[in-house]
């Protein structure tokens, strides 16, 4: 007996020592789990949301083993429908879906360590080692969280900053326009009243002038009649779609048209 128990001792504490490494690995694959099981929930699309699934899926299968064997059921059945879960979110084709399932699996993460920690507890054996480990990974991945929370912040800042720099420019280019336009139109105005005058003292011209060829063809010829053109008169908003010079060349070309067949009628009285 005093051989045997010996023998027995250093088997019971190889047990030991083989079922703390089983825990051990356990809720080290748990914990991996539980990170990439964050990860896929904080995915900003589908395909990295599923592809962190794929790795966290790997890991709960471990768990669901390892778990198994430690006699740990709750932890077993646990790792279970956390997988179960993961596979859901793998196989939906919409990232909000997919999300959803990549949560309730997130959600189990704790949970799942909180029963590997008692499992382990209740064997007799420390986990405060792993759990300081768990702990300084989880202050690190806070402290990572932190950093890039800060860096959007400033991304977002400076993407704020840039667009008020932008809008700047957008209104003041549309003040700029506003005061062209105000000058155009004051000036178009303007111009309006030149070609109204040009159009009122030229028709009273054109006038008289016809009147003055119509008494000098009587003076030839009592019966004779001047053929009296009046296409020059216009109304003020024929004015509106042509510059002052348009207006001005109008008369103009009325002028020589007048004065022309004022000549050719008066050319048949030189002949008779």
């Amino acid at each position: 007996m005093k051989r045997i128990s010996p023998i027995l001792f250093l088997l019971c504490l190889v047990s030991q020592a083989n079922a703390q490494d089983l825990y051990e690995d356990a809720l080290t694959a748990a914990s991996y789990a539980y990170s990439h099981s964050k990860k896929a929930h904080g995915a900003n699309n589908v395909f990295h949301t599923q592809e962190y699934a794929d790795k966290a899926i790997e890991s709960f299968e471990k768990v669901e083993s390892l778990a198994d064997k430690c006699g740990c059921a709750e932890a077993n059945e646990t790792a279970y429908e956390a997988k179960t879960n993961m596979v859901s979110s793998l196989d939906q084709d919409t990232y909000e879906r997919s999300r959803y399932y990549a949560k309730q699996a997130k959600d189990l993460g704790p949970k799942l360590l909180e029963q590997l920690t008692d499992c382990q507890a209740n064997s007799g054996n420390s986990n405060d080692s792993y759990i300081g480990d768990v702990a300084s990974a989880e202050e690190e991945e806070i402290a990572i969280a932190s950093e890039e929370v800060a860096q959007k912040k400033k991304e977002l800042e400076a993407q704020r900053r840039q667009l008020e720099i932008e809008q700047q420019k957008l209104q003041q280019q549309i003040a700029e326009q506003q005061k062209a336009q105000a000058k155009f139109e004051t000036q178009r105005a303007e111009e309006l009243k030149e070609q109204t005058v040009v159009k009122v003292k030229a028709e009273q011209a054109l006038q008289k002038l016809e009147s003055a060829l119509h008494e000098l063809s009587i003076a030839f010829d009592d019966e004779s009649i001047f053929e009296s053109q009046n296409d020059y008169l216009r109304s003020e908003n024929d004015l509106k779609n042509e510059t002052l010079n348009d207006t001005k060349n109008f008369y103009v070309d009325r002028a020589k048209e007048l004065t022309k067949n004022a000549m050719k009628q008066f050319a048949g009285y030189t002949e008779n």
